[in-house]
């Protein structure tokens, strides 16, 4: 398979998954804010970053353009480290919603989808690593500072989730 492909495969899971998130997020808020047990849960805990089903896909649409944009960076350098490196990060990033369905009771936003998708992550790995010549210093270094870029990035979009929110309100 071509690094084109990879990249292709890499977005179509990663959407598959974020669409979970943009479906359920607020609901299961509303539902589970006000119950001790999920306190610490990822969404309650942080449920202030996600005022509405509206912000968090304008957040997830961003963090798309991010991920399209770091994956065409690849395809144009013809860079398998640069796509597989994303990948990776977005796969352990499916641990932790993979960790809060075995902790907190129920299925929570992500967590379906992280489960259901983390057998075709692995495949994928596999292929990326039987399939390319890698050059593994570069991977581990790209999905090190890949990996801060993509949570620099988030962390910026929950500081401006209150403004994001306010232009959506704005301009509905």
């Amino acid at each position: 398979m071509t690094i084109s492909g990879f990249a292709l495969i890499t977005l179509v899971l990663f959407m598959v998954h974020e669409f979970e998130e943009i479906i359920f997020v607020r609901r299961y808020i509303d539902k589970h804010a006000d119950d001790n047990r999920y306190h610490d849960e990822l969404f309650v805990a942080g449920q202030d970053h996600y005022p509405s089903t509206a912000t968090i896909a304008a957040m997830i649409a961003e963090e798309f353009v991010v991920a399209c944009l770091i994956l065409c960076t690849g395809i144009i350098l013809e860079s398998v480290e640069v796509v597989a490196a994303i990948f990776i990060a977005y796969t352990l990033h499916l641990i932790i919603h993979i960790r809060e369905a075995i902790i907190f009771p129920g299925w929570a936003p992500g967590s379906r989808t992280a489960v259901f998708t983390m057998p075709f992550n692995a495949i994928t790995l596999y292929a990326i690593f039987a399939t390319q010549h890698i050059d593994y210093l570069t991977l581990v270094i790209l999905t090190v500072v890949l990996s801060a870029v993509v949570l620099i990035n988030l962390q910026m979009l929950y500081r401006l989730s209150g403004k994001i929110e306010t232009l959506i309100q704005k301009i509905a």
